[in-house]
């Protein structure tokens, strides 16, 4: 049934756009994005260069995960505790200064680097939560949709362009000035945010204890197959994701023969088959049931890994990569919408901030996992086995009525 609207009603992309507040939350959302990608993408070349080890790439995506794991669940209820704008702020301002003061220290040990990005990505955790809880207060209901999508749709597009623009801008300026770049870019979301013309948040009166609001949200996962099964795919999801970003290192290097320093092309390409999906993904939902496309994605993405796994042509792989761009953003974005659909409103901060725990804790065991086979049994044997946990998750879910049909 199609929903009528009142026509005086100012709704879709031109009114998000002409929404000031909103605007300025968007390019903080967007810079602080940028920032923490090209951060990772100097960590993981500095740590190659000086460990030439995939688990030791790995480190900076520990020092992602491990905070998103341990922190993010209490990050989303704090930011109903207190002002989320000074929240956004002090989570810049923090990010941008520990970078700068990381600079004089890479020379002298892994550990501090370790520790260091341990704390950035800490206060990342605050960021997210408060980012998200801010856009009903500044956009009108009929237009959550289309900004929350914007949000969405720029999250995964910074995440991309942020790791590509790294390999130009480390070969430009190296990799000490391109940590002031990413430092910069913390500083200009904070002047953004400080400039949001938004109430100060009253704090929240409840007295119940964060844990308990929590557990409201696995137990509803708990309770809800589609809702769990929706999760589990997003963490496989995530997994090969986070894998592919710490593989593609010495598989742009020892596999391709293009350098360490460009493994962001790889990551271009990505971004390329990932902006194809995002224009036909919508089509494709007029033939398709979402868990028809997001089973069938996952199905095409383990045959591609498989595939990628015994390619040594540049032009072949980068095709193959601009493949499993497509898939993913067939299959997050997919997830992600169904999602929305089956979590009521009044519990659906808790419920995502337990998804955004388990997606984020895919940059942790997984990781190490495949970095560790990567250096036992080679690069490419870790890409096959990647593939076939990815087909594997495919192929269940085709025994999976409920999820397929949905």
């Amino acid at each position: 049934m199609v929903e009528l609207r009142p026509k005086h009603l100012n709704i879709g992309f031109g009114a998000v756009f002409s929404n000031f507040g909103f605007m300025l939350l968007w390019v903080g959302q967007l810079t602080s994005q940028l920032a923490d990608r090209i951060f990772v993408y100097v960590l993981m070349i500095i740590i190659y260069q000086s460990t030439r080890s995939n688990v030791g790439v790995a480190l900076p995506l520990l020092a992602f995960g491990i905070p998103s794991v341990l922190v993010a669940p209490w990050a989303g209820i704090l930011s109903d505790r207190f002002d989320r704008k000074w929240i956004l702020v002090i989570s810049d301002l923090v990010r941008g200064l520990l970078i700068l003061l990381l600079i004089p220290l890479i020379a002298k040990s892994l550990l501090w680097i370790f520790l260091v990005s341990l704390l950035v990505y800490t206060a990342a955790q605050f960021f997210a939560p408060a980012e998200t809880a801010s856009i009903p207060e500044l956009v009108e209901k009929h237009n959550l949709i289309v900004a929350n999508s914007l949000f969405m749709i720029t999250w995964m597009a910074s995440s991309v362009v942020g790791l590509g623009l790294g390999a130009p801008i480390v070969n430009l300026l190296a990799e000490t000035k391109t940590l002031v770049v990413a430092a910069g870019l913390y500083f200009v979301s904070t002047v953004a945010i400080v400039l949001i013309p938004i109430k100060p948040h009253e704090p929240g009166k409840s007295k119940a204890h964060v844990f308990q609001d929590i557990m409201i949200g696995f137990e509803f996962i708990r309770r809800n197959q589609v809702v769990r099964y929706a999760l589990y795919k997003l963490f496989v999801a995530a997994s090969a994701v986070a894998t592919l970003s710490l593989l593609a290192i010495s598989y742009a290097s020892d596999i391709l023969k293009i350098g360490e320093r460009n493994f962001g092309y790889l990551i271009i390409a990505i971004g390329f088959g990932m902006l194809v999906g995002m224009f036909t993904l919508e089509k494709l939902r007029h033939y398709f049931k979402m868990g028809t496309i997001v089973v069938a994605s996952f199905l095409m993405s383990g045959i591609v890994l498989i595939v990628l796994s015994c390619v040594h042509n540049l032009v072949l792989a980068l095709f193959l990569i601009m493949l499993l761009g497509l898939g993913n953003i067939y299959i997050t974005s997919t997830i992600q919408t169904i999602l929305q659909r089956k979590i009521p409103r009044q519990i659906r901060g808790r419920v995502f901030g337990v998804q955004n725990m388990l997606v984020n804790s895919a940059f942790t065991l997984p990781v190490v996992f495949f970095g560790m086979i990567a250096d036992l049994w080679g690069i490419l044997f870790a890409i096959a086995a990647l593939g076939w946990v990815v087909l594997l998750m495919g192929v269940a879910g085709l025994f999976l009525p409920k999820f397929k049909t949905v």
